[in-house]
């Protein structure tokens, strides 16, 4: 006799718990009325022609993609270089190293944004821009070094070994073969640190300052200020595009063999 489960109804409610309320967020991005209502009076596009065309995102968007982007990179190339160290090498202190680069992910935002407003105090750093991407490098780092490392784990030593018996120097095979090989973790990498340098807001609001508003923040500062439709619009923006990206960052991960 099989014997009942209670685990897929409640694997189920947490689906639900979870998504339902980026549903009504969607669902309320297309009311007619001039106030978040749910559920909605009324539909129209009218608050996605607002978000498009006022110019009031623009600014906050391309701030937060550059952002974004200079964060990626840097990210990408110091997470890739450490988690190599640690898959081809062995060095005292190797456990304490790995788990202080992986330490951000530990740590709350809200007192990391609070320990580096302090330390750019002392440093007297102004700039917010360079404030608000070693930031976001230090955070999206750990992803990097977790994803990269499975990459290099599931990674055929004997190519790197043949490419070497053959004459390419150490840098040639790195360029050459390691990195062609590791590709799609490599690339899955830059999707999940793009989209945790994009939506970060804990951090930004403690480091930003005037002219560098990124999306995140005039979000939450219409929510608290300018509460309408407007906010549900971009949000919705903002979640499909982030499931896209996400659903992309999976399947070169399942395609590496990762997951």
């Amino acid at each position: 006799m099989r014997r009942f489960s209670f685990l897929p109804i409640v694997n189920t409610l947490i689906y639900l718990f979870i998504i339902a309320p980026l549903v009504v967020v969607i669902i309320t991005s297309f009311g007619a009325s001039n106030y978040l209502v749910f559920p909605p009076k009324g539909f129209s596009l009218e608050w996605y022609s607002y978000v498009f065309t006022s110019g009031r995102y623009a600014g906050p968007f391309w701030n937060s993609i550059f952002i974004a982007v200079v964060s990626t990179i840097f990210s990408l190339l110091i997470g890739t270089l450490i988690s190599l160290a640690f898959k081809k090498y062995q060095f005292p202190l190797k456990g304490f190293m790995s788990s202080l680069f992986l330490s951000p992910l530990l740590v709350p935002t809200l007192l990391f944004g609070i320990g580096l407003l302090i330390f750019y105090s002392n440093l007297g750093v102004q700039a917010h821009f360079t404030r608000l991407v070693i930031a976001h490098i230090i955070l999206t780092v750990p992803y990097v070094i977790r994803t990269m490392g499975a990459g290099f784990a599931r990674l055929d030593r004997s190519v790197e070994e043949a490419a070497l018996i053959l004459g390419a120097t150490p840098l040639e095979t790195f360029r050459l073969v390691t990195i062609p090989l590791v590709r799609p973790a490599l690339m899955a990498s830059a999707f999940f640190a793009f989209i945790m340098s994009f939506d970060e807001l804990a951090v930004a609001l403690f480091l930003s300052g005037p002219g560098m508003t990124t999306l995140p923040m005039l979000i939450y500062s219409d929510i608290q200020f300018n509460l309408n439709p407007a906010v549900a619009a971009v949000s919705t923006i903002i979640i499909l595009g982030t499931f896209l990206i996400g659903l992309l960052g999976i399947g070169l991960l399942r395609r590496s063999k990762i997951l």
